[in-house]
Formats: structure tokens, C-alpha cells, sequence
């Protein structure tokens, strides 16, 4: 498959899982501008000379060509949006191609194979993608990446533990249609990402009673108040990626 036709499947996949989370969720736009791929296409230049010029070589799948022979995703299900939980569908394909532009991080294995990947400067989900065979605009959904990049020294969590329930980044779960406004929470969701990554346990309890609790879906207000009084770091980690 083409670069331009992953991209292309890549953004239509993540409208169709954020369409089963709330009917009536903001479009995420954002995925078609996140980071700048380093282009693969290679060029030649005409010869002086009469002879035509040797043909350019075509990339290996492995020089970055994104044709993955299958692609993992991260699946956003539930009967309903309080019941929302991450699966790691096509797990196998789940593999580490090697690094290149735009996916120079560093890969986080654990006793079930790659559990995450840590963002290095200057990389982009559509190369973090086509590494580790993985859809690119479902991690971005799951892993909570608002705005327009990827942070450097990030977690992108890549094999979510479907015990734990997942949180909007977008729309709280008791937010009222054309009333809400979101901004306080949407930002609160970064900084408590960011809180979670320093290990920074006043703060993220600050952040959770100041404009999270209570904005969350039951399970999810359990699953967290629970891991901020006990410091647990694992769930942290996955419920605020």
C-alpha cells in the first residue's frame, strides 16, 4: 500500500473508532497534521551525457516503506461510552521494523512482547506507525495526543491492559451537548499526562480533584481514584498516557 493511501486509511480509521465512543464527538482533525515524515522517494538527476540514467532504486519495506505485512491496532469498544475498554487487536503484527526518520524512540517490551514506544525529537505517529506496524490514528486516540504533535519523552502506550477502563481526552462524560465547555478539561488531561510521566504524584492528585473527578465515567472515576491514593504507577500510566 502507498504512503499516501496508509495515511488516507490511517485518518478514516480513527473518525470510525471516535464515532463509537459518543455520538456526538468532535472530529480529530488533528491526525492529518501530526509531525512531518521524512520523504523516502528517491531522485535522480539527468546525465550530460546522452545515456539515460540508471533507474532509481525502489525502498525495501524495511527502509521505511510503511507495507507492513499486517498492522495492529488499538480498539475502542463498549456497549456504551461508561463502559469503554482498549484492546490490542492483530497483536502479532505488533513488530519493530527498526528505527528511521521520524521513528528514532526507543521501543518498551515486557513479558507479552512490545508494550510501548518513548517519543524521540522529531518524530511523527505516521513513521511511529509504519516501525512497529501499528495503526497510527487509533494509538493517537487511545494515548490521549491532543494538538497538533507528538512530545518528546512521551509514552505511547501500544498494548493497553483491557482491564482498564479508558478516559475521553475530548468530551467529559458528563458534558451537555452545545453547554460544556471543554477547554479546562481537555487541558488538564495533557498536563495530568504529563504529571504521570515525572512521577509526580502531588500534582496529578491536584490536577485529578481540581477538573477531572467526577468528569469521568464511574469505572474510570474508580480505576483512578484508587491508583492516585495508592501511587500506582501502572494504572497511571494507562489510564493518563
Amino acid at each position: 500500500m502507498s504512503r499516501a493511501a496508509k495515511v488516507a486509511t490511517g485518518v478514516v480509521a480513527a473518525a470510525v473508532v471516535a464515532g463509537l465512543v459518543v455520538l456526538a464527538y468532535p472530529a480529530f482533525a488533528a491526525l492529518g497534521g501530526i509531525g512531518h515524515p521524512a520523504a523516502s522517494a528517491v531522485t535522480s538527476t539527468r546525465p550530460t551525457a546522452v545515456s539515460d540514467p540508471a533507474p532509481s532504486p525502489t525502498p525495501s519495506k524495511d527502509a521505511g516503506s510503511g507495507d507492513c505485512p499486517a498492522e495492529a491496532s488499538i480498539s475502542l469498544s463498549g456497549q456504551d461510552k461508561a463502559h469503554m475498554v482498549p484492546t490490542l487487536v492483530k497483536a502479532d503484527a505488533l513488530t519493530d521494523r527498526g528505527t528511521r526518520p521520524g521513528a528514532r524512540g526507543e521501543v518498551v517490551s515486557n513479558a507479552q512482547g512490545i508494550y510501548s514506544y518513548i517519543v524521540a525529537p522529531n518524530d511523527n505517529l505516521i513513521s511511529i506507525g509504519q516501525r512497529l506496524c501499528i495503526e497510527y490514528g487509533n494509538v493517537a486516540l487511545y494515548d490521549h495526543v491532543l494538538g497538533a504533535a507528538i512530545q518528546p519523552g512521551a509514552q505511547l502506550i501500544l498494548r493497553p491492559d483491557p482491564s482498564i477502563p479508558w478516559i475521553d481526552p475530548y468530551v467529559p462524560f458528563d458534558a451537555i451537548p452545545n453547554v460544556t465547555n471543554t477547554v479546562d478539561y481537555n487541558s488538564t488531561i495533557y498536563e495530568m499526562g504529563a504529571a504521570v510521566r515525572t512521577h509526580d504524584l502531588d500534582t496529578a492528585r491536584a490536577l485529578w480533584a481540581r477538573s477531572l473527578s467526577g468528569h469521568v465515567s464511574p469505572a474510570a472515576q474508580a480505576a483512578a481514584t484508587a491508583a492516585l491514593d495508592a501511587g500506582d504507577w501502572a494504572v497511571l500510566d494507562q489510564l493518563f498516557p
